[in-house]
């Protein structure tokens, strides 16, 4: 798959200002994202771009004040693997909870903030002989995961081909078998699971939560991240809405990962 870039400067720039503009474009199918020392580099499949969507998340970004400048570029056509492992790329997932990763340029490391709560809370829990599905599944690791914590069947759903493949190489890394990973978005789903783990953008996550919530066992953990403490009332009046109460949520760098119990 070929990829572009938005190579992007914010003025005046500050992380925060870079995690909200990620956020947005997050929501137009930019899938990996960059901070540099002026602004953000976002990635997008090149049959995703739109450059009519990007001037659009820079013309309404919430910030007031906030100016733009960017560039479009082609990806170099490389093995990516390769340049991860001559990278200064560090595999702290692999040493904090022995989750061994390959991650395709395109789905990251395991270090992003959502990514690192969420693994770090699903190792912390039991998830003995349950169904579990992690939606989105990028790597594959919110699966490892739990998978490592006793889940006797895990699916893993992406709507990315490449990210489909490579889950499948890291479920084999860590040597599990008891997966199914497969291509598609939230009518994929079938059959009941005790939890689902979806760390996607706010928006699919509101339009998918009957979903999500039809294929949930009563008793069973919908747990949601990739959004904004800002977002949290929407995730969970939305939830609420579903009949879910709200049981925990957990906050590192204004990311957040809403925990909710269907009753």
């Amino acid at each position: 798959m070929k990829y572009l870039y938005a190579e992007i400067t914010i003025k005046p720039f500050s992380e925060d200002t870079a995690d909200v503009l990620c956020a947005m474009l997050g929501e137009v199918d930019y899938d990996t994202f960059e901070t540099t020392e002026t602004g953000v580099r976002a990635y997008i499949p090149e049959a995703k771009f739109d450059e009519d969507s990007l001037k659009s998340a820079l013309d309404t970004f919430p910030i007031e004040g906030t100016e733009f400048t960017y560039t479009i570029n082609e990806l170099e056509n490389k093995d990516w693997n390769e340049e991860w492992e001559k990278s200064s790329f560090t595999p702290v997932l692999e040493e904090k909870f022995g989750i061994k990763l390959n991650p395709r340029m395109a789905f990251g490391s395991g270090q992003h903030e959502t990514t690192s709560m969420l693994t770090e809370y699903l190792m912390s829990h039991s998830w003995d002989n349950m169904r579990v599905l992690d939606m989105g599944c990028g790597t594959g690791v919110l699966g490892i995961a739990m998978a490592k914590s006793g889940a006797k069947e895990v699916v893993a759903i992406d709507i990315d081909d490449m990210s489909v493949e490579n889950a499948k190489e890291n479920f084999a890394l860590n040597g599990i078998e008891n997966v199914q990973v497969l291509h598609g978005d939230a009518s994929a789903i079938s059959g009941q699971f005790d939890v689902i783990v979806a760390n996607i953008h706010k928006n699919i996550l509101l339009n998918d939560m009957p979903t999500y919530v039809k294929h949930l066992a009563r008793g069973g953990y919908l747990i949601m991240s990739g959004f904004f403490v800002a977002d949290v009332k929407s995730i969970s009046d939305a939830a609420k809405s579903h009949g879910m109460s709200i049981c925990d949520q957990l906050t590192k760098n204004d990311w957040t990962v809403l925990v909710v119990k269907n009753i």
